[in-house]
């Protein structure tokens, strides 16, 4: 009796661990970047590729023939960044290829004209701001964790670039009245061709396609965001940021 006892206990032990076995792969199976997060992460490639463009297009030539030390020194920082943008490209494509459907965008990138490294500096700002954004709306579009993961990794390197390159343009780059957290753009938004910050469509030549939320489209508020009754997406992102930062 004691024996039948023992081993029905241990049948059951198996039994147990094999259901969970079974269950955790079941799961993890879901938690796969899908075609949906395909999408997601080839509108993050082209907006990777687009900043690391423009570091690898004017960083040389608008700090290189300089004999400034401190310019100089400016230069070495700047390259950091420049491989920085080129992990986050390599990372985007890493967990791309898990995902079916998968490619990468071709696009004909334009950038603005750099005269002085003060425009440099403005323009970086701007950029590093805008792809900031852009990183933290696409984890709203997104449905696996570890898309998710690669989303706010991203945005947290680009945060930290522009707040290196912000200090330097804007004195008061933490203001005490702030009453938003960093902003955050939708697809939709990166795409238009407004003359501002939070929009890039005037210089990604039409390669990218917004990717489409499973929860629709989403209001982006000073403090959160949650999906639009209207369908709308709204643009407070952009007039809490101008609240921020100014």
């Amino acid at each position: 009796m004691r024996f039948n006892i023992v081993s029905l206990l241990l049948a059951g032990v198996t039994a147990t661990s094999a259901a969970t076995t079974t269950s955790a792969a079941g799961s993890a199976s879901t938690c796969l970047p899908s075609s949906s997060d395909a999408k997601v992460l080839q509108f993050a490639l082209g907006v990777s590729n687009f900043i690391g463009g423009f570091y690898n297009t004017t960083v040389n030539s608008t700090f290189g023939n300089s004999n400034n030390a401190t310019i100089q020194a400016y230069q070495r920082v700047l390259f950091g960044l420049e491989k920085d943008n080129t992990l986050s490209s390599a990372a985007i494509e890493k967990v791309g290829a898990k995902a079916p459907g998968f490619s990468k965008p071709t696009c004909d990138y334009t950038y603005p004209e750099v005269s002085s490294t003060q425009t440099w500096a403005q323009w970086a700002y701007r950029f590093e701001d805008t792809v900031t954004g852009a990183f933290i709306g696409l984890a709203g579009y997104s449905q696996s964790p570890e898309v998710s993961f690669l989303l706010a990794r991203l945005a947290a390197e680009h945060s930290a670039h522009s707040a290196l390159i912000g200090s330097r343009v804007n004195s008061t780059y933490f203001a005490a009245n702030s009453t938003s957290l960093v902003a955050a753009y939708g697809p939709a938004q990166i795409l238009s061709s407004r003359n501002q910050t939070g929009s890039l469509g005037e210089y990604l030549g039409g390669c990218l396609t917004a990717p489409t939320s499973p929860c629709g489209a989403w209001r982006i508020g000073p403090l959160d965001a949650t999906p639009s009754s209207s369908g709308v997406a709204s643009s407070t992102g952009v007039s809490t940021y101008a609240a921020k930062k100014n």
